[in-house]
């Protein structure tokens, strides 16, 4: 059982932000390639990258994958390390097209969790993070994925390792988060990152969690 208790700290959550509902299934491969664009980088850059992607090339997934690189390069360098990103979006989809006949990762709804996610990483750039965003919000599987805002409120309260690495804190944490709310959790505990449990000067003093939280008790 972790101390604090999951249960106290998701509620003291859910009462200051609300709880989101999750908002049903969408497009596995569009949101894979919108999450690889979101590594490095914020929300307002994600959107307007993937936006630029689809605009040049007209939301064809085929007429990426056969583009110039320098020209998907292009497309998203609002997005930041984009001569990395590129290569990476377009080998996942001439992978996906050669081995599954089309540009679609709808069959991963039909896998198991497991199977799934060890499909995605099989992909270069794809790590846990990646992997299981992609689930969760697409495919509404019980995953739970940890950004950097997770990882640090985790660390904080004392529940993870901060020498750990992100995939044996996504193992630790993961079961411990109720199957029905890993969407909820994750949204929450993001939005508190933001705009509370910063990474330099957190505001401590206006946190609803402070009293539970290690880390706040020895800075506010």
């Amino acid at each position: 059982m972790l101390n604090p208790p999951i249960r106290t700290v998701l509620d003291r959550l859910y009462d200051r932000y609300g709880r989101p509902e999750y908002s049903g299934p969408d497009d596995l491969l569009g949101t894979l390639v919108r999450t690889i664009l979101s590594q490095n980088t914020n929300r307002q850059n994600t959107d307007r990258s993937f936006a630029r992607l689809m605009d040049t090339f007209g939301g064809d997934w085929q007429r990426i994958a056969e583009a110039p690189t320098e020209a998907v390069v292009d497309a998203i360098e609002i997005g930041g390390l984009a001569r990395q990103k590129a290569p990476r979006i377009q080998s996942i989809l001439r992978d996906v097209r050669r081995e599954h006949g089309q540009y679609s990762l709808e069959h991963l709804r039909d896998e198991g969790v497991d199977e799934a996610q060890s499909y995605l990483e099989s992909f270069k750039g794809v790590g846990p993070k990646t992997a299981k965003f992609t689930l969760m919000y697409a495919g509404g599987m019980p995953v739970f994925p940890m950004d950097t805002h997770i990882l640090r409120l985790c660390e904080r309260l004392g529940w993870t390792d901060p020498k750990a690495g992100s995939r044996q804190a996504h193992d630790f944490m993961e079961p411990r988060i109720p199957q029905d709310e890993h969407y909820a959790a994750h949204i929450v505990m993001i939005r508190h990152g933001r705009q509370t449990c910063h990474a330099r000067s957190p505001d401590c003093s206006d946190c609803t969690l402070l009293d539970l939280c290690p880390y706040g008790q020895n800075h506010s």
